[in-house]
Parts: C-alpha cells; structure tokens; sequence
C-alpha cells in the first residue's frame, strides 16, 4: 500500500545549506518510517518572504546541473523515495526566476511546474507560470500511481475565468501541495474544496514561523486530505503527527 508523508518546517530565509540539511533529516525520517512519497513547503530550500536580490542569490536552474536536483536525485534514489519540494528556479535562457515545486523519482526522472497565481511576495521577484501542471505516472510501492503537482494560491485550480481548471476528475490519484499558508483556517476551505471537486487525495506541505522584515507568519498545518473518511478521519482528513510551531510529519496511505 503506497504510504504518503506531508512536511512541516520553518525554513531560514537565504540559507539554502541549512534548510537543505533540516530537508533531508526529515526525508530521512519519513524513509524510515515506510513512506514512497514525502512533499515538502513551498520554496523550502529559500523561506518565502524574498526580495529580487535575495531570489537570485538562491535560484538554481531545474536541470541536471543544479546542485539541489542532482541532491535529491540521489536521496531519492539511495532512499527508493519520491521527494517533491519548493525552490526559486531561474530560467538559463531568459533570466527570469519562478517560485517553482519539483518532483524526483528514485528512477532518475524529475518533473516540474511554475507557480501560476502569484500572491503576496511573489510578486516581488517571480514571474507567472504558463503551463498547466503535469501529471507523473510513479510506482509508489508497487502502485502505480497518477503525481500531480500545485503550489499554494494554486489550489483555487484555475488561473481566471479564461482558464479552465487545471486538474479535472481521473487526471490524477495524487496530489503534492506545497504551501506557505498565512494565517487563517486549518484545513481551509479551499483544501477540501479542491478534493472534493477532483476526487483526489492531497498531501498538504505547508511551513510555520515568522520571517522577512514586515514581518510574514506562517501558521503551518499540514495533513492528507482523502476523497472518502473512515471511522478515524470521518471527513478524510488526516492529521495524526501535527505538532504546531515544531518540524513534524504527517503519514497516511493512499
């Protein structure tokens, strides 16, 4: 039975080494206790409240030559794991940088997709997605199993009223939601809303704790959100393990 894990840590604004090595401890942990499948926040490896100088200085292009992706192809291969997380992407043709979300298998192949709706600081340094988000077909412990992709404000699942949904029913059995929530409802309203438009289950990565000089709060939260509930989780919400304002990880199977 595939075995899902959500993420929830506070990044350190700029320090992509130190957050790479909580990320890892905690893709670690989450191998040992039997997942196929962990997702991490959104922009985890940078912390969330960026300017466009302070982008640039973390962005990695999504390819074989960045030195994140090459990290966690390795995990994820050495771990038989599939890692999802948030990183700032910088476009080698271009120049422009994308709050992005990555996906490694431990077969070697890696997917992505561009945060779509901006919000808050994005609009600082980021430029808007184009594309829908893919879908990866993964063997999740001897499952194969549709992967989607979605990054925070993403989850309203459309860009505007001239854009259709970006997930419809049977496009996915999974999908890895990487947040940096504000504060507000746990689970929001969109969350379930999203799941039960698709009939998908969604793992909810989402960071906690203040940053940036405004300041930004995160509330964190995370869960696995199913379709249908059971006698523990009536309304499919899973939550068992959240700790709040503390690195944790939820588990659930799909």
């Amino acid at each position: 039975m595939p075995k899902l894990a959500a993420i929830q840590f506070a990044p350190i604004l700029g320090d992509k080494l130190a957050n790479l090595t909580q990320l890892v401890t905690l893709v670690q942990e989450a191998s040992r206790n039997g997942a196929h499948l962990v997702v991490a926040p959104e922009l985890a490896t940078s912390g969330y409240s960026l300017t466009l100088s302070e982008a640039r200085k973390v962005a990695e292009p999504i390819s074989e030559d960045s030195p994140t992706l090459k990290g966690f192809l390795l995990i994820s291969k050495k771990l038989n794991i599939h890692v999802v997380w948030g990183m700032v992407e910088v476009d080698p043709g271009t120049g422009n940088l994308y709050n992005s979300q990555v996906l490694v298998c431990p077969d070697g192949r890696f997917e992505s997709m561009r945060k779509i709706n901006l919000a808050g600081d994005d609009w600082l340094w980021a430029s808007e997605g184009r594309a829908n988000p893919p879908i990866t077909v993964c063997d999740l412990g001897g499952k194969s199993v549709k992967v989607g992709l979605l990054i925070c404000r993403d989850i309203r699942d459309k860009k505007d009223e001239h854009w259709d949904s970006f997930y419809q029913k049977g496009d996915a059995d999974v999908v890895a939601f990487s947040a940096a929530w504000g504060e507000g409802f746990f689970p929001a309203n969109t969350w379930m809303d999203f799941v039960k438009d698709n009939k998908v289950t969604l793992v909810v990565s989402n960071r906690y704790g203040v940053e940036g000089t405004k300041p930004n709060t995160f509330d964190g939260g995370i869960c696995i959100i199913k379709p249908k509930g059971s006698p523990e989780h009536p309304n499919g919400v899973c939550f068992d393990g959240l700790l709040w304002n503390a690195n944790c990880v939820v588990y659930d199977e799909l």
